[in-house]
């Protein structure tokens, strides 16, 4: 009985690290909706992860250590290929962003559009190729982040903000079993990203 006890109370403390009342999205500045909601209507998109802090943010514990510094000392093959590994994850965020782009801006892969979103993260937590191979959530394991999303027009001028407060994407778990990589969990997290920001924040 004892040992039931325990593993309840573990298992409670475990929901807790993730419990947070604050919503993931949050509109601090200018209308997602009225931004979003205008087809014919073009957007590119960028992504700043680098100097972000990193850190587990389910426990909401960071380190010092920007994530520039992390991939350079422990995982030299991603800090090698960050460039490669950053368009490629784009790629994802527009193709899954587009699949809606009857109803909103279209999302470019390159040129110019009529708005630039410009994604700034504060803290950046790689996530865990364990917990996202052998959890049943598609969630657990997957990358979490604190950012601030700017939406600039055409002329610079910054026309909404989006807080976005321990966003977890999608792990990289698939039907293949191979075992996950950050550069997977790269991409599922901005598939998710692209996915989650239309149905939570442009509704």
């Amino acid at each position: 009985m004892k040992k039931i006890l325990m593993m309840a109370l573990m298992a409670i403390v475990a929901l807790g690290a993730y419990a947070d009342d604050e919503p993931e999205f949050t509109v601090t500045s200018g209308s997602f909706v009225d931004v979003v909601r205008q087809p014919g209507k073009t957007a590119t998109v960028e992504f700043n992860y680098l100097d972000a802090k990193t850190g587990n943010l389910r426990s909401k514990s960071l380190t010092d250590k920007t994530l520039r510094e992390k991939l350079a000392t422990e995982d030299e093959d991603v800090y090698k290929d960050w460039d490669d590994i950053l368009e490629n994850s784009k790629e994802y965020f527009v193709k899954r962003w587009n699949e809606e782009k009857k109803k909103n801006v279209k999302m470019l892969e390159k040129g110019k559009g009529d708005y630039h979103f410009v994604f700034t993260a504060s803290a950046f937590d790689t996530g865990n190729a364990g917990a996202s191979y052998w959890s049943v959530s598609k969630r657990d394991g997957g990358i979490t982040v604190n950012a601030i999303l700017e939406i600039k027009d055409a002329s610079g001028q910054t026309v909404c903000t989006v807080k976005i407060h321990r966003y977890r994407g999608a792990s990289s778990r698939n039907l293949d079993f191979k075992f996950p990589n950050f550069k997977r969990r790269m991409q599922m997290f901005h598939k998710s990203l692209a996915k989650d920001l239309l149905e939570d924040v442009n509704k």
